[in-house]
């Protein structure tokens, strides 16, 4: 068994990988290199990165730090408001900002009368920070909810008020997370395809220039070109992630966990916070409200009567969400097992080239989709596994999207899991799967569902890796989305949006009827 898990991450994370370095040919090289405009995409790559870190690391420290004070109110509605674009398209923000302020947008258009034109740096970096802000909570709830309480109080025993303690203990006990989160944010801008398809206007970056490259001119070694380049920053990134953090230690609870409420928010912050807080979350919900509004209005910007006749198309296109749908729970069991399975087989069998081997099962996250795609079409294309076009490439590249996570979780539990429990099954003359199955596996369980129920929900949405590899017969929800909006039928679009969307919630709520709410995808 591990032998057939190292094989399957050789032949579908590095395999593919080492292919994209490999197309590229001089000429190739040459061509980007003395191209003057393609330098100006990386430069708009790296700008566009750059604000949208800095403002959605910004934006989640706020709300971390609110949900870990206890005298915030509505801190209920502003958790679910902090973690509702993760189980949604991150696309759909971009879809709704052309919908609100858009040349033909219901606020700047109908209500303001203005011309404002939301397409470029602006439009782009605004849906960014939007969409890409919750990945920050999540970086920096944990962080913020461990930190003792009996720190702070023993600032204001030494005479210092709110903003002393937060400026000398809060913030700088706050780096390592804050550093994470904005690590984590970078990739997820970097890698970001839908929303600057439908934003970015004129202000071309690395993502859709690879596309297009596929796409437009079919030139698979310059797309492969700009994958390199595109993956060059989000590998540092995550080698940041994974090294450099990991070295240093900011530890504030040891011993007995402080019983302590934190210092009280004074009243000024505490409704500032409230007030920021409310209206990213009314943007949000005003964002989720735009998309079904569209669905059922008639045009979007001339003629605002209501009909169903969009969701009629929906009904006629429900081949894609049911593929979808069918890929992302296929998918998600599969990445289930095999996340656990990795998890257990490289972190408690005997293995030569276990740290190669972890570094693999995490590898996927750390490379954008856009490279992922084009690195699956190239290499699956022709040759020995020859399987582009059918739903087997679609659900496989799903399992592997998601497989960090899960490996991840899988490995998180094994640490709390005692090796002697596997060892005194193998005493008794259980082999590896057997011990697996038995053994481990019931104790893995809240592991398996919780990397179920993520890959699922990232499946069910994934856009910029399947994007190359979907068929006729294999299309989904997602793609059809992108495909409607970019040619400006926004109602069929917003219809299967609004369509994908039910689907997801429903599942989730599904999903938390059947585990009793025990296993929490998101913990803040």
């Amino acid at each position: 068994m591990t032998l057939v898990i190292a094989g399957t991450l050789v032949v579908f994370v590095l395999w593919p990988a080492v292919n994209v370095f490999l197309r590229p040919e001089s000429e190739h090289w040459a061509r980007f290199l003395g191209s003057a405009r393609l330098w100006q995409v990386a430069a708009n790559t790296g700008l566009m990165t750059l604000l949208s870190t800095v403002s959605a690391t910004v934006l989640g420290f706020l709300f971390a730090y609110a949900l870990s004070r206890p005298d915030i109110p509505g801190k209920a509605f502003f958790r679910v408001m902090s973690v509702l674009p993760l189980v949604s398209p991150p696309f759909v923000i971009g879809l709704s900002l052309i919908l609100l302020f858009g040349r033909r947008g219901l606020v700047t258009h109908e209500l303001l009368g203005l011309n404002l034109d939301v397409y470029g740096l602006p439009g782009l970096w605004a849906v960014q920070t939007i969409a890409y802000y919750p990945v920050a909570v999540l970086a920096l709830s944990g962080v913020l909810r461990r930190q003792s309480p009996a720190l702070e109080w023993a600032g204001r025993d030494l005479g210092r008020n709110w903003w002393g303690i937060f400026r000398t203990v809060t913030l700088p006990l706050a780096v390592p997370g804050l550093a994470s989160a904005g690590l984590l944010v970078g990739m997820y801008v970097l890698a970001d395809f839908g929303n600057p398809m439908l934003v970015a206007g004129s202000y071309r970056v690395l993502a859709v220039e690879a596309y297009q490259q596929v796409v437009g001119v079919f030139d698979p070694g310059m797309a492969a070109v700009l994958c390199v380049a595109l993956l060059v920053p989000t590998g540092l990134f995550f080698w940041f992630q994974r090294v450099w953090l990991e070295r240093r230690s900011y530890v504030t609870v040891t011993g007995k966990e402080s019983t302590l409420d934190p210092v009280p928010t004074p009243a000024p912050v505490r409704w500032t916070l409230f007030g920021v807080l409310s209206a990213v979350s009314a943007f949000m919900l005003l964002t989720y409200a735009s998309v079904f509004a569209g669905a059922l209005t008639k045009t979007w910007g001339v003629n605002w009567s209501v009909t169903l006749e969009h969701f009629e198309y929906t009904v006629l296109r429900a081949g894609d969400l049911a593929n979808s749908t069918l890929y992302a729970v296929i998918a998600g069991f599969c990445c289930a097992v095999l996340a656990v399975l990795a998890a257990f087989f490289i972190q408690r069998r005997p293995l030569i080239g276990r740290s190669a081997m972890d570094m693999l099962a995490v590898l996927p996250g750390a490379l954008p989709g856009t490279m992922i795609g084009i690195a699956w079409l190239i290499t699956f294309h022709t040759g020995p596994i020859a399987i582009t076009g059918t739903a087997l490439i679609v659900v496989l590249m799903m399992i592997v999207r998601s497989l960090p996570v899960g490996y991840r979780s899988g490995v998180s539990a094994l640490q709390q899991i005692g090796p002697s429990l596997d060892e005194s099954a193998q005493d008794l003359g259980a082999g590896s799967l057997r011990t697996f199955g038995t053994v481990m596996l019931p104790l893995m369980r809240t592991a398996f569902t919780a990397a179920f129920i993520y890959a699922f929900v990232k499946s069910i949405n994934t856009l910029s890796a399947v994007i190359f590899l979907v068929s006729p017969g294999t299309q989904l929800a997602s793609v059809s989305i992108m495909g409607l909006a970019e040619h400006g039928y926004w109602g069929e679009a917003t219809a299967l949006a609004a369509g994908l969307m039910l689907v997801t919630f429903a599942a989730l709520a599904l999903f938390r009827l059947l585990t009793g709410g025990r296993v929490k995808l998101f913990e803040l």
